[in-house]
């Protein structure tokens, strides 16, 4: 999603609600639960290079590269 989406989707929405994320990977789920919920702490502005583990996990390099671009970092945390 790019930012221009984000805001436009944010804009139509009470502005004192609070904003959660959740994920239904399955690595990332507790047993006997269908998703997580995380809280945002933190949205920035970083410079990194999309990458992919020899695992195949997608991952960033941090810190400005050649490769790297301009991206937003939304922090999270599982701990609500």
């Amino acid at each position: 999603m790019k930012v221009k989406d984000m805001l436009s989707k944010l804009r139509t929405l009470n502005p004192e609600l609070d904003v959660l994320c959740y994920c239904e990977d399955e690595g990332h789920l507790p047993d006997k639960h269908e998703f997580r919920v995380f809280e945002i702490n933190s949205v920035d502005l970083t410079e990194a290079e999309k990458t992919r583990g020899e695992d195949g996990v997608a991952s960033l390099r941090l810190g400005k590269t050649e490769s790297s671009s301009s991206h937003v970092l939304i922090e999270i945390t599982s701990d609500l």
